[in-house]
């Protein structure tokens, strides 16, 4: 439409409506936070629910509320039951329900990188105490935003996630937790793991009969990376080795160090625990997106606060 045909259309129809005559000011972020907010606050109304606003969009539904339970802090990590369930329609994305074993995250922001995805539950995880159930209404500006999967969700959905949060702990706990489960496998598989300071297990597979590398040179090796239950999360083995200056800081500490440990030609299992290897990484819901959001260079593979094993063969050394 031309401007004289657009400001002649606007001078009709003025008298009845001004929408669409001026420009609203609206950002295409704006729209979005608006439809999101429209979208919940019209379901929570059909259904008659109360739930608080939040600053971040998100709404709060307190479902259970427990005064005396540990306070969620910053840098605490919390375990969480849940079940995540897209707005429009109900139905469930997924589950879950292993109180042995509950989903695992920082309560933290580092760098500006949210912990957990969808950034919604980090923003309001805080307000929780342990023992408490919450639900939240997560606008898609709070989650995945123009971000689909197939499977799961379409872009710009809304979800609604209930959680039971079940453990708080601190970084210092969730380590001791780890080197207890380190030990406990060692003593199984390992029992002649060499030790060191930091927390690393360094077990000698086959001898080398070359030099050792220093800080300064640079390393070709195959890896293979696994969590302690023998689950494979990377390899290069089916590919080409790996080649890396050790100081350009592009391994985790632990798989440096193990290499710094290591002949030319030699074979070794290096097992650390996640202080030396990912950390706190970034948590995922739903889980089954993390393999997709971490070939998209958008979060590490390995799962925040996991002890993992390096099974190395040191190549050559330059």
């Amino acid at each position: 439409m031309n401007k004289k045909i657009r400001l002649y259309f606007c001078a009709i129809v003025l008298p009845l409506s001004m929408q669409g005559c001026f420009d609203s000011g609206e950002t295409d972020y704006e729209r979005q936070v608006r439809e999101d907010d429209e979208a919940i606050t019209a379901y929570l109304e059909a259904n008659d629910i109360e739930a608080e606003k939040a600053s971040s969009g998100v709404y709060v539904e307190k479902l259970t509320e427990n005064a005396q339970g540990k306070q969620v802090v910053e840098d605490h990590v919390v375990g969480i039951l849940y079940t995540m369930t897209h707005l429009t329609g109900g139905h469930e994305i997924e589950s879950h329900t292993d109180i042995l074993a509950p989903l695992r995250f920082s309560n933290s922001f580092d760098l500006n990188l949210n912990a957990i995805h969808p950034a919604g539950l980090n923003y309001e995880i805080g307000g929780m105490r342990e023992g408490e159930k919450f639900r939240f209404y997560i606008p898609s500006v709070q989650a995945y935003e123009n971000y689909s999967h197939d499977e799961l969700f379409d872009s710009y959905s809304n979800f609604i996630l209930e959680v039971d949060l079940v453990e708080v702990k601190t970084e210092e706990e969730i380590y001791e937790e780890e080197m207890d489960t380190i030990e406990a496998y060692l003593e199984l598989n390992e029992p002649d793991a060499e030790s060191y300071p930091n927390g690393l297990y360094y077990v000698l597979k086959e001898e080398g009969s070359g030099d050792q590398p220093n800080i300064n040179s640079q390393v070709k090796f195959h890896y293979t990376r696994k969590y302690l239950d023998g689950t494979v999360i990377q390899s290069t083995l089916d590919g080409d080795p790996e080649q890396v200056h050790l100081n350009d800081n592009q391994l985790v500490t632990g798989f440096k160090n193990g290499i710094l440990l290591m002949e030319e030609g030699e074979k070794a299992k290096l097992i650390m625990p996640s202080k030396l290897a990912f950390g706190k990484s970034v948590q995922v819901i739903p889980q089954a997106l993390r393999e997709q959001l971490a070939e998209d260079g958008e979060i590490v593979q390995t799962k925040p606060y996991s002890p993992v094993i390096y099974e190395v063969e040191l190549l050559e050394i330059n």
